[in-house]
């Protein structure tokens, strides 16, 4: 399944479960703060998610996925991003506003940046491990 199909089941999804309407959604959208969607909607989200899709999903996956890039590198340290983080980020989630990462910025603050097309490549990412 490619991204723009599972983006438009998930700007389905964000609308019923939040209301915003699907045709306003944009891939670069960040779930946080463009959609404000909060913790409580997200929960519903990514239910809906799963049940279509019969996965298990949580937002932290792709932060995971981007921490494992890094092997032996320490990724954070004290909940702060590294200079390696910050390559890793860089390399593995490109989707997001690169002009916010940098050294020493928060995982909370990452996980701001991640928007409707990361979510997009969690659910590409599940499906396709799904397959193997």
């Amino acid at each position: 399944m490619e991204i723009n199909e599972i983006f438009k089941d998930v700007a389905e999804i964000i609308d019923e479960s939040c209301g915003i309407e699907a045709d306003s959604i944009k891939m670069e959208d960040t779930l946080f703060d463009k959609l404000e969607i909060d913790s409580i909607d997200m929960v519903d989200i990514l239910f809906e998610i799963e049940t279509k899709y019969d996965i298990s999903i949580k937002v932290s996956d792709l932060e995971q996925r981007t921490k494992e890039a890094e092997n032996e590198m320490p990724y954070e340290i004290d909940g702060k991003i590294t200079e390696n983080g910050v390559k890793s980020i860089l390399k593995e989630m490109p989707e997001i506003d690169l002009s916010k990462v940098h050294e020493g910025m928060t995982i909370e603050e990452l996980i701001k940046l991640i928007n409707v097309h990361s979510l997009c490549k969690i659910i590409k990412l599940k499906l396709d491990e799904a397959k193997e």
